[in-house]
């Protein structure tokens, strides 16, 4: 075949350096460790010399001034996006020394090999070869001594009867029952780390490489190379189209692992890849998508997306494919030539929120692949969703994201992560309507506020001990499969953000006890035992935590078994702090623009014309976005937090754009923070509004909690800017609303208007104010009772309505 042919005649170039180195039903599956050297703590970025080589056909692309040229085009346009790694395929050595080490080749490196190494990493990047299993034959027939030993040698360590170790049949399998082959491999590992190399690609694993059974079995080929290399720090890739049988295996020694055949079209001068070598990776993703996280990645290949002149696809396409390999958390390195990169390949290949999501190391996984359009998705654990939506087919098609598909229970804000575009608020999902062939989009979706439902196989649950996973079980579980464990002492651990989480499990007669912890301290002991099986039975629920994150640990205990199913945790909703709040400082000349019927938050902005104005505002919380309009007036804002300089954003668009998220902050410490936002350039700066991320939990007026009593309504849908745009009211006096909570303290927010009153307020069933809710013009979103300072525990606040037309009850900000 010609792709064979092909890959078969580069790697000839590379003899050398062969010759130099040498009770639960159902399918189940064992949950394995990261790799053993401590890397791969997120998907590695950068460049691959392979997709060039093929694509030049005579000229190898891999001498020193094509390799230093592309380090230099690394620094200039990539490097500051995450990009550090220049890896040199097949073909840089040229002989072996006298104990069959490789040396590189002096032809393509005349200043020596290690002036290539330097300059890659005076450049501030790392630096990687290309490895095969096996003996060479001609160290072998040699019978060269191995570094470093006294008595051993080649021969010793060739399996007998003489056996192949590779695909191409150029080395001998190694026997590594003899401690001398784990010496020649060590010996190989000192020499390149010795020179200074960061990475290694190790080619022709099997099962996998077109042979998958153990005819040619590199099993101790990996566990050797991986013992040698963990030493010295070095990155361990496996290639190509690894067998998942043994997956288990491959993530326990490597970094990485090739999950198909060469992305390459194998058409030197026309084309680098081609659609149906992306399209054929949508079901390896949905294969392996378990088996990626921190350790470990699955590999897709060469991203090769720089130029659409050599690539081989389509905008679209290029598009489809930066999509699929971030959405996946693949290895995120590219095959183009980075000095004949384009404007559009640039734009894919730089845009740091779409690389944000292939860092965050969250592979998605496919609602359904039953169709050519298909929704893939990421629970990030803090209320937020990455998804995507693909076309495959060969027509435009809509693609609709479900909210209910995807674990997500309630309305929720979507961003657009290629164009950098906040969409809106969507109730129960979102259609990309007319989606073309081939092609996708990207969605950052956050819910705000509700139930987030993560299954058992979720890649943020980190199961420690000896689970399993079984699935097709046919019993009534979530998504109809479950982790088991049946050692004591074995746990799972969640770490989410949110208010509140619900552990859901089997309940059966082989099952026993299980401690439950939150944040480290043991709240309880759940008994799992039943005599009958139960299935999707919650057996745990903690709510009332305070707004932000926390740690779900699950052990063991007693009982044959111990399942889990699924999680449930609640996000509290972010509180809108809209422009016109008191807790704003404007400073210069600032001004209030009101129903301007562009779609901002409650229909107004405050603006400023003058450089160097600024506003502020102090919160508590642990986090917080910056939301304002896009606009061809407007310009770049300096954004403090805490006095402290953070980035330069930009609020220019061609057209006008409302409520776009500018800027945003997570992770703060829980505790007292100050925004600061200074307009520099632009005709105009607007502020629209801030979504504070606070330790305090915002409850809308339908929380299942708040008890009403007497002639209540609730109107929805007002479109006046209410919390959730809707409101409880009632227009008889007396009637009251009630709500007990646990916390320090609780504001309550409603309307102001001509037709409102007075309203009682009672803490603890003790008066404390008569607030007043009149006002000339309708005002919403308003504070209308707040205390703090109160002892941490218990307390029920009440609202009596005593006068006016109408009591409007709107919100609740509970304070932990």
């Amino acid at each position: 075949m010609f792709k064979t042919f092909i890959k078969l005649r580069i790697l000839l170039l590379t003899v050398a350096i062969l010759a130099t180195q040498a009770g639960i039903a159902m399918p189940q599956a064992q949950v394995a460790s990261a790799a053993i050297n401590g890397l791969g703590q997120k998907p590695y970025m950068g460049w691959s010399s392979y997709s060039m080589q093929v694509y030049s056909g005579s000229n190898p692309f891999i001498t020193a001034a094509q390799i230093k040229a592309q380090s230099d085009a690394m620094h200039a346009t990539l490097q500051s996006h995450g990009y550090e790694y220049i890896n040199i395929d097949a073909g840089w050595n040229g002989s072996m020394d006298g104990f069959g080490r490789p040396i590189p080749s002096t032809t393509l490196y005349p200043n020596g090999f290690q002036d290539v190494i330097d300059y890659v990493h005076d450049n501030g990047q790392k630096i990687g070869i290309y490895l095969i299993p096996g003996l060479s034959k001609d160290a072998y027939n040699a019978n060269l001594p191995i570094y470093g030993t006294t008595s051993c040698h080649m021969q010793d360590i060739a399996v007998q009867p003489l056996t192949t170790a590779d695909y191409w049949n150029i080395g001998y399998k190694i026997d590594f029952s003899n401690p001398c082959a784990q010496s020649y491999v060590n010996s190989i590992a000192d020499l390149i780390a010795s020179w200074g190399i960061d990475f290694v690609k190790f080619d022709s694993v099997t099962p996998g490489s077109g042979h998958n059974d153990t005819s040619i079995d590199a099993r101790g080929d990996v566990k050797a190379w991986a013992t040698a290399l963990a030493p010295h720090g070095i990155w361990f890739e496996l290639s190509w189209a690894l067998d998942h049988n043994y997956v288990d295996y491959w993530k326990q020694y490597a970094n990485g692992w090739r999950v198909d055949w060469d992305v390459e079209a194998y058409q030197p001068g026309v084309k680098l890849t081609e659609w149906n070598n992306i399209a054929r990776l949508f079901p390896d993703a949905e294969t392996w998508w378990r088996d990626a996280r921190p350790g470990g990645w699955n590999d897709f290949d060469s991203l090769n997306v720089g130029n659409g002149a050599m690539d081989g696809l389509t905008q679209d396409e290029r598009r489809t494919a930066m999509t699929l390999w971030s959405m996946s958390s693949a290895q995120l390195y590219t095959g183009n030539d980075l000095t004949n990169l384009d404007s559009f390949g640039i734009g894919l290949l730089t845009n740091d929120e779409v690389i944000a999501v292939n860092q965050a190391g969250r592979p998605a996984h496919p609602v359904s692949t039953a169709t050519n359009q298909q929704v893939w998705y990421a629970n990030n654990g803090d209320g937020s969703y990455t998804v995507a939506l693909f076309n495959l087919g060969s027509a435009s098609a809509t693609v609709t994201a479900n909210w209910s598909d995807i674990g997500l229970y309630g309305s929720a804000t979507v961003r657009d992560l290629w164009t950098h575009t906040d969409l809106g608020k969507f109730a129960t999902g979102y259609s990309a309507v007319n989606l073309a062939p081939h092609a996708s989009r990207m969605l950052r979706v956050v819910t705000n506020g509700g139930a987030n439902v993560v299954n058992d196989d979720d890649t943020g649950i980190s199961y420690t001990g000896s689970w399993q996973r079984s699935w097709n079980r046919g019993l009534g579980d979530f998504k109809d499969d479950v982790h088991y464990t049946q050692a004591n002492g074995d746990y799972f651990e969640f770490k989410f953000n949110g208010t509140g989480i619900d552990l859901y499990t089997e309940k059966d007669s082989s099952q026993g006890n299980v401690d439950v912890y939150i944040d480290g301290v043991l709240k309880q002991t759940v008994n799992t035992y039943n005599a009958t099986r139960q299935t999707q039975q919650k057996v745990y629920s903690a709510s009332g935590l305070s707004n932000g994150v926390h740690t779900l640990k699950a052990v063991k205990k007693t009982g044959t078994y111990m399942l889990l199913d699924k999680l449930s945790f609640n996000v509290a909703a972010p509180i809108e702090a809209n422009d016109t709040d008191a807790g704003f400082t404007y400073s210069g000349s600032w001004s209030t623009s009101t129903a301007r019927g562009f779609g901002d938050y409650n229909d107004d902005v405050h603006y400023t014309m003058t450089n160097n104005d600024y506003f502020q505002y102090a919160f508590n919380g642990t986090g917080v976005d910056l939301v304002t309009e896009k606009d061809s007036a407007q310009g770049d804002i300096d954004i403090y937090v805490d006095g402290v300089f953070k980035q330069t954003v930009s609020t220019y668009n061609a057209t006008r754009l409302a409520q776009q998220t500018v800027y945003s902050i997570r992770g703060l410490a829980s505790g007292s923070h100050t925004i600061k936002a200074v307009k520099k350039s632009g005709t105009y700066m607007l502020l629209d509004k801030l979504n504070v991320r606070s330790s305090r939990i915002q409850l809308n007026n339908t929380d299942s909690g708040i008890t009403y009593s007497g002639s209540w309504s609730l109107n929805a849908g007002r479109g006046y800017g209410d919390y959730n745009d809707d409101v409880h009211f009632t227009a008889a006096n007396n009637d009251y609303m009630q709500y007990t909570f646990n916390g320090t303290g609780i504001e309550m927010l409603g309307e102001k208007a001509s037709d409102q009153g007075n309203v009682d307020i009672y803490i603890d069933n003790v008066l404390q104010t008569t607030a007043n809710t009149y006002n000339a013009t309708r005002l919403v979103n308003q504070s209308i009772y707040s205390v703090n300072g109160l002892n941490a525990g218990s307390h029920t606040i009440k609202a009596v309505k005593k006068t006016g037309s109408y009591m409007l009850v709107d919100s609740l900000r509970v304070t932990p």
